[in-house]
């Protein structure tokens, strides 16, 4: 019906503006009033015009409706206030809408994926392979896996990748972490340092290893070799520890992208040639950092990226002191790979703590891609895990966090996700533990499940007492005329909307959000209003709008990767 009414006004305009060859026409966008008296949709298309036609906005929106050809449906529409067009419709015409949703099923609001849609790389996750995964993380991936689905369900081909940062120094950080676990296991007496990695799993690995290995054999090894092979097995054991917690809440990739990778190839090597090559890469030396006093700042001559001349703020080193590239090398180097391997769009979902690299990543990019804002960056804000209230205690598991798996243990993986997409990712997030378990209102992931179950509940009570929906083209929705009935049916139509809005915006709480009103409506339809009356028509066709309300409700749990429960 939205779509109709627009088409409507879109050919208006272009009637209206045929005298005047040059000028483009607004696009109209109806929004729905807040208040009931006036109409069921509003257009404010008439203001845009009026310098171009030089005429007040209401004698344009007077225009408009002298010509405008509008659906069956429509039984009238006025102009109010500097110009708005609002329309009123038929009551109860746009509850047809029920039989398509119910027709469409799980594709409703959905778009086909077609061959040359737009190639999406999505990244996120990423966490470093030095231990297990902490809530934050889990935050991260839970925006991303949804932000994928949503861009998925709008006809985009969606890739989800993982990166996985296994070469630097926290790798031997890592393999040192593990080595002198190792020692203290074969009962030497060993003194830690303060960057080692604490927490019961590197006691795992160090066991591991010694299951697998010879310790006579290690101890003989030159120290770069052992370190190189106690790493490796570190990595291994680390990232089969957050690929099973990222499958404990539904979460899996097409690719995982290993950094060690590009430096073995040569890839990182290859792409500080090419931009040398280029003329964007010189020799010089950088100031002190900024806002930071330095005592006895020495410069040093390095290879330097022009990122400058590309939108950020200073220029970046490609290569240490000791001539091996920099992480910011090896970064730009996966971002270009990204590109040569054909994807038309990047999307990037990074902590908070990232916020100062988004500039030299994007000015590296249009400088090898020419694209402008690529990748496109989410920067997720951490998390303030609670119980009752009280900050929670770090983890014996991890050593200086409370990891994802210990939160998904206690109150379940959809409480997670849900909880984890009830605010927009530049928002801190308050997630307390014994809230998330509680089965009422105050919980959101229960509120719009249960909307869900309760539905099912009353059509399988309904059906056990003789009543059933029937062929569809039977049921009569024009008796669909109660405020919370046409409240509801409104809602539904707003589906599609909501999620390519999401997708626009890249914002996939919206989805959530979207749930829990729609809930909300439910719940109060539910309180004012019987769905099984004496009325045998007005029964059949309430039953129809709340079958239709659990299909959007499931529909838009699926996205967020949230079960649908049918008894609770």
């Amino acid at each position: 019906m939205k779509q109709a009414l627009e088409q409507a006004l879109q050919a208006a305009l272009a009637e209206l503006l045929k005298d005047h060859p040059d000028a483009v026409a607004p696009e109209v966008q109806l929004t729905r009033p807040k208040m009931k008296e006036h109409g069921d949709y509003a257009a404010s298309v008439a203001m845009p015009l009026a310098r171009l036609l030089k005429k007040s906005p209401q004698q344009i929106a007077a225009s408009i409706l002298e010509v405008v050809q509008w659906p069956d449906a429509v039984v009238g529409a006025d102009i109010a206030g500097p110009g708005f067009i609002n329309i009123r419709l038929r009551q109860a015409s746009e509850a047809e809408a029920l039989k398509t949703i119910m027709l469409a099923g799980e594709s409703y609001g959905k778009q086909v994926v077609l061959a040359d849609a737009e190639k999406v790389n999505l990244e996120f996750v990423s966490a470093n392979p030095t231990g297990p995964m902490h809530v934050g993380h889990g935050r991260g991936a839970v925006v991303g896996d949804a932000l994928a689905s949503v861009l998925k369900a709008v006809g985009k081909k969606v890739h989800r990748e993982y990166y996985i940062n296994d070469a630097g120094v926290q790798i031997g950080v890592l393999a040192n972490s593990v080595w002198l676990r190792m020692q203290e296991l074969k009962g030497e007496t060993v003194v830690f340092p303060e960057a080692a990695y604490p927490g019961e799993y590197i006691v795992r690995i160090a066991r591991e290893v010694l299951e697998k290995h010879d310790y006579q054999q290690l101890l003989a090894m030159e120290e770069d070799e052992r370190s190189g092979l106690i790493g490796g097995e570190a990595i291994a054991a680390n990232m089969a520890m957050i690929r099973d917690d990222l499958n404990a809440i539904g979460i899996h990739f097409d690719h995982y992208f290993s950094e060690q990778s590009l430096h073995a190839s040569g890839r990182v090597s290859a792409l500080i040639d090419k931009l040398a090559a280029d003329g964007v890469v010189y020799n010089g030396t950088l100031p002190p950092p900024k806002g930071q006093e330095v005592e006895d700042y020495t410069p040093v001559e390095q290879q330097l990226f022009r990122t400058t001349d590309f939108g950020d703020d200073v220029d970046r080193p490609l290569a240490k002191q000791d001539g091996t590239p920099t992480y910011f090398a090896a970064d730009i180097a996966y971002h270009y790979d990204k590109y040569l391997r054909g994807f038309d769009r990047m999307i990037d979902v990074w902590g908070a703590d990232h916020g100062g690299y988004v500039s030299r990543v994007q000015a590296a990019m249009k400088a090898l891609t020419g694209r402008e804002a690529q990748p496109d960056v989410l920067l997720v804000q951490m998390v303030n895990l609670t119980r009752d209230g009280k900050p929670v205690k770090m983890s014996k598991r991890a050593g200086t966090f409370v990891t994802l798996r210990e939160v998904v243990d206690e109150v379940g993986a959809d409480a997670v996700r849900f909880n984890f997409m009830t605010r927009r990712v530049e928002s801190q997030l308050d997630f307390d533990l014994e809230a998330a378990k509680q089965k009422n209102d105050e919980n959101p992931v229960y509120y719009v499940q249960y909307a869900y179950a309760r539905i099912g509940a009353i059509l399988r009570k309904a059906e056990d007492e003789g009543h059933a929906i029937g062929e569809l083209d039977d049921v009569d929705v024009s008796v669909l005329t109660e405020h919370e009935e046409q409240r509801l049916v409104a809602h539904l139509l707003a589906y599609p909307e909501a999620l390519q809005k999401a997708a626009d915006r890249l914002e996939a709480y919206r989805v959530a959000t979207f749930a829990m009103r729609l809930a909300a409506d439910f719940h109060s339809f539910y309180h004012k209003h019987r769905v099984v009356t004496d009325d045998v028509v007005l029964t059949r066709a309430r039953m129809l709008l709340i079958k239709a309300v659990g299909q959007i409700i499931r529909n838009a749990l699926t996205v967020l990767g949230v079960s649908t429960p049918e008894r609770m």
